[in-house]
């Protein structure tokens, strides 16, 4: 299923991103720190600037393999895959791995032959699985990132960016399968005859001493230099980072989170389960549904984000049943200062059931005439009807009359 999460587009980065100024230098050559949940930038240093992005690739790699794949398959390791050069679990051809294990190898180890063997399982061959990744890259919007492998090493035309990254962790860490791998400090999976004993243990070392510390991924070439996306959840706060080029790579990682946590605050605009609106349904049994948000909505505030929060929402025109219990319905979006900040989506509150057959004829013709022209027609009848009652009344006297004329003529005649 495809994760819901706050949409912010790129074009509004530039006006929602506080000045360079309100942090110490940092000495990486791309940066960024933004609001996990709204997507807001809280700080950055070329942000939109195309750079190798090394292994913080496997967070695509990642996020596609997990939507298309089951934990639970059993996956043979090719000697292609095996023999894949730079970081490794030392896979062996012929070997036999689950699904789930090869990506905790990608995701905590950096293993370019698990990244390799994994993107050879999902997509057939690692051209169509690096095809599925730049189609992902399309579809959460990001305008500077290209992939043409599914571990980073450096090729031409494979490349990200700093705000790009940061998206990509964004999403990949509303899964929850990746987020809980992608947050295991380390795990032991079956070994080989190349290593008896297989611990993978997690390249981010902030998860052991950060508080707070979160998913992300660690990377580095002599391209790419030592890169880092990073996240970390306290005191109400989740900040997400992307360093690229970090010659003092933990440094800044620490800089820049506690820079999102300890300057910002988040202030709650409504509640999850919050029932926004009610959608009507043609042809269900219920002829309404409740428009609900699904989590938390709430804004970051801070001396950089001023003005009043305002919200509004917008619903899909038309909705047919069957409506299943979680179905997207529209989007509810929220201002700061006239700006827009982020759109959350609203989803179905409860699912609706087709009508039986007649109903689904009948219903629609009966709901327009009592919405549009039922108190037309009864006026409409109603003088009708004293017309009809005023005809009857005159033909009842003329007739009357008539009849009256009749008799007094017999009278005479009968004289």
């Amino acid at each position: 299923m495809a994760w819901k999460i706050p949409f912010l587009t790129t074009a509004l980065v530039a006006a929602l991103a506080p000045s360079a100024s309100a942090l110490p230098e940092i000495s990486a050559r791309a940066a960024i720190v933004i609001d996990g949940v709204t997507g807001q930038v809280l700080w950055g240093r070329n942000i939109h600037q195309r750079l190798p992005q090394a292994s913080t690739t496997k967070m695509m790699t990642g996020i596609v393999a997990l939507e298309r794949g089951q934990l639970s398959d059993t996956v043979v390791v090719s000697k292609r895959s095996s023999d894949i050069a730079g970081s490794s679990i030392y896979l062996e051809p012929g070997e036999k791995l689950t699904f789930e294990h090869l990506l905790y190898g990608v995701l905590l180890n950096s293993g370019n032959d698990a990244s390799n063997a994994v993107a050879e399982y999902v997509g057939g061959s690692t051209d169509r699985f690096v095809g599925l990744m730049n189609d992902k890259a399309k579809a959460i919007g990001l305008q500077n990132t290209h992939f043409t492998n599914p571990h980073g090493l450096p090729a031409a035309d494979h490349y990200s960016s700093a705000y790009d990254l940061a998206m990509i962790a964004r999403y990949a860490l509303a899964n929850p399968d990746f987020a809980k791998i992608s947050t295991t400090k380390a795990i032991e999976v079956p070994g080989n005859g190349r290593i008896e004993r297989r611990v993978l243990e997690n390249h981010n070392k902030l998860l052991r001493y950060f508080p707070g510390a979160f998913g992300g991924k660690t990377g580095y070439t002599s391209v790419a230099g030592r890169c880092f996306v990073g996240s970390a959840k306290r005191d109400g706060r989740y900040v997400i980072e992307a360093l690229i080029d970090a010659p003092q790579m933990w440094e800044d990682a620490e800089a820049l989170l506690n820079h999102g946590i300890d300057k910002f605050d988040s202030q709650t605009v409504a509640k999850a389960g919050t029932t926004v609106a009610k959608v009507s349904v043609m042809g269900g049994r219920n002829s309404q549904i409740a428009a609900i948000l699904p989590q938390d909505v709430s804004v970051t505030v801070g001396p950089a984000f001023k003005g009043a929060v305002t919200t509004s929402y917008e619903l899909d025109p038309a909705v047919r049943a069957p409506v299943k219990d979680g179905q997207a319905l529209g989007k509810f979006h929220v201002k700061q200062g006239g700006k827009l900040v982020a759109s959350f989506p609203l989803i179905a509150g409860s699912s609706v059931t087709l009508a039986p057959p007649l109903s689904n004829e009948v219903m629609p013709v009966l709901g327009l005439f009592f919405k549009g022209g039922a108190l037309s027609a009864l006026i409409f009848g109603f003088i009708r009807w004293q017309a009809y009652r005023r005809r009857l009344m005159l033909h009842r006297r003329r007739n009357g009359r008539r009849a009256l004329l009749g008799y007094s003529n017999a009278i005479h005649l009968n004289r």
